[in-house]
């Protein structure tokens, strides 16, 4: 049973495609360690699996002083632990997901030999891939990118992440009403303070046209009793919630969603055919979460609005775009019907299978 060592982390959308890719090396007879950053949001997701983890001690770069320091002996102390963990559990390949901790893995695996695989989800790459590319056997993207002889493969998703079959268990759950429309107001998994206040703020000025709808809202944590406190002014039924590992349970009882543009995420709205609002995060100079987002936008599924970050503006413009959809069941439906058209396939498997391949 060959040992494999998947590195990612930094957010959500870096630990999500690993446990996913341990998911299927795992029912194919590997076994797979994964290793990550410090960071709480990390911890949180990779204790909730089965899989065997550990931390390294990596920092994103940074060109101030003190944090290119702290970045250099973080990387040099995360290379040294990873080659040395190599050795030690016979690691046959090491896959990186990406985050300031898959450089460093890739590289300590590099100078030992050992094979590796990359994956990409964004278009620009980030400067963690940018980096650990030069360290990689095989580079494999979910997004058309200019990494040298990358292999365009479709997203991998978690068993959590898929749409769950018993709906009725999950608004108990939650303490929903399964005879109301749900709408998912989500950041990601860290949340996104302008989401969280628009759409509360929103609800509050037109209530007449949140009837008939309840929402269930991942606000992110420590953001829990500042939004719950925004819809409780409202008289829209709600869920406020920090963080769901079981995304799976919230698309599941969703009839339209309102998120940011994050890989993982659009790879979630894309295999459970939820209309969505994207509001791609509006500090990324390269909007790479508005590129996520436009494949979906053009089959007619989701919508892409501005995030102007301030309430009032964003209640004018996305605002005007959600109380739309909230009335109008056709449109809600024909882009349903547009994703469920261009369901794309678990991409989980093919970057197992190209890791396996290089094991030989």
């Amino acid at each position: 049973m060959p040992n494999i060592l998947i590195a990612g982390g930094g957010s959500g959308g870096h630990v999500a495609p690993a446990i996913a890719v341990a998911e299927t090396l795992t029912a194919k007879g590997h076994q797979c360690i994964l290793a990550h950053s410090q960071r709480a949001i990390d911890k949180l997701m990779v204790e909730q699996t089965p899989f065997s983890h550990f931390t390294l001690d990596a920092s994103p770069l940074s060109l101030r002083p003190i944090g290119c320091i702290r970045f250099i002996r973080g990387f040099w102390q995360s290379e040294k632990t990873v080659r040395l963990y190599i050795k030690q559990n016979e690691i046959k390949c090491v896959i990186s997901t990406g985050g300031f901790v898959s450089a460093p893995a890739l590289r300590a695996a590099k100078k030992i030999n050992c094979p590796t695989v990359m994956l990409n989800f964004d278009d620009p790459p980030g400067k963690a891939n940018r980096l650990a590319v030069r360290w990689a056997d095989r580079v494999l993207t979910t997004v058309p990118c200019q990494l040298d002889s990358a292999t365009l493969v479709n997203p991998p998703l978690r068993k959590c992440a898929l749409a769950s079959s018993n709906s009725f268990q999950t608004y108990s759950e939650y303490d929903l009403n399964p005879q109301k429309m749900t709408l998912l107001v989500t950041g990601a998994s860290q949340g996104a303070t302008s989401i969280n206040a628009f759409i509360p703020a929103l609800a509050k000025r037109c209530a007449s046209l949140f009837q008939g709808w309840q929402v269930l809202h991942i606000a992110g944590s420590g953001n829990v009793q500042e939004v719950k406190k925004l819809w409780d002014e409202t008289n829209v039924q709600h869920k406020v919630i920090a963080f769901e590992q079981r995304m799976g349970n919230a698309w599941g009882i969703s009839d339209l969603a309102v998120t940011r543009g994050g890989a993982n995420t659009i790879a979630e709205i894309a295999i459970n055919a939820i209309p969505a609002i994207v509001l791609p995060y509006p500090y990324h100079k390269d909007e790479h979460q508005k590129t996520n987002a436009l494949p979906l936008q053009s089959i007619g599924g989701i919508l892409i609005e501005k995030d102007y970050v301030n309430v009032q503006a964003n209640i004018a413009s996305a605002g005007n775009t959600l109380l739309q959809l909230l009335k109008d069941h056709q449109q809600r439906l024909t882009m349903r019907q547009a994703l469920v058209t261009h369901t794309p396939s678990n991409g989980s498997s093919t970057i197992a299978e190209a890791c396996i391949e290089l094991i030989g």
